[in-house]
């Protein structure tokens, strides 16, 4: 009788520690991983659609599982970033064309889906860099005569990848850009309203971008990205600073 209670009070504990033991927990199929957690603007259906990385990072940190948290970006382990980089998950859990099953959560942040899901992101990487021509492709330039030199073998991973300042970018900017679409939506004519008509785009493409670079695992393009992130950032903070356009040039 206490080996039974103990193996209840020791049952309730996991479950108040993890996502993926209170509830049962299917065990998710490739087709399901890929169908949720594939990059933007590729096929739903593809069954070898490239895996977001981000993605896949957000989801290491919310798991739970020290080997799977042991590799992410600093601020990733911190609770900012955990939140910052849910509600997109979350988003894609809600878009019925991504979910149809209706996968939660805490199913998908489950360790052996978080595992198969990284597994995924390797494997579908590999495939799509090792994919052969099509009928309409060009040569290669070193078919194309003499004095050409062949292609540029296909960029090997180059070390690890720490894309935290971007991450960490991405989450303030999303607030920044929250702000511009209040200032919109209450008809205010002032530069940081005019940044709502763009930000969510430019938002996007850091995405994107961020997901491509950890995809791929190249830590030269991922310091780019950061670059990159921070500046996006410094503009944003100005026109947050600022608040009001500057005034019209007069006529001379």
């Amino acid at each position: 009788m206490k080996m039974d209670r103990l193996g209840l009070l020791l049952g309730t504990a996991a479950c108040l520690a993890g996502l993926s033991a209170c509830k049962g927990t299917r065990e998710l199929s490739d087709v399901q991983l890929t169908r949720l957690l594939h990059v933007d603007r590729v096929a739903a259906t593809d069954p070898r659609a490239p895996i977001d990385g981000a993605a896949v990072n957000c989801l290491k940190a919310w798991s739970g599982d020290v080997e799977l948290t042991a590799n992410l970006p600093p601020a990733l382990r911190e609770e900012a970033g955990k939140n910052g980089c849910k509600p997109r998950v979350d988003g894609w859990i809600a878009d019925a064309e991504r979910n149809p099953d209706k996968i939660r959560f805490e199913e998908l942040a489950a360790p052996p889906s978080v595992r198969r899901a990284a597994a995924l992101m390797v494997e579908h990487r590999a495939s799509t860099t090792t994919q052969l021509p099509s009928m309409g492709d060009k040569p290669p330039a070193a078919l194309g005569g003499p004095g050409q030199t062949a292609p540029a073998a296909p960029t090997e991973p180059s070390g690890p990848v720490d894309l935290s300042v971007a991450t960490a970018a991405v989450s303030e900017l999303d607030g920044m850009c929250q702000q511009a679409k209040q200032a919109a939506a209450s008809g205010q004519s002032t530069q940081l309203a005019r940044y709502a008509s763009y930000c969510d785009k430019r938002i996007d493409m850091l995405r994107t971008r961020i997901s491509t670079v950890m995809s791929r695992g190249d830590s030269r393009q991922a310091q780019m990205v950061n670059d990159n992130a921070q500046q996006l950032l410094t503009v944003a903070r100005r026109i947050a600073a600022q608040g009001k356009a500057p005034p019209p040039a007069q006529n001379q």
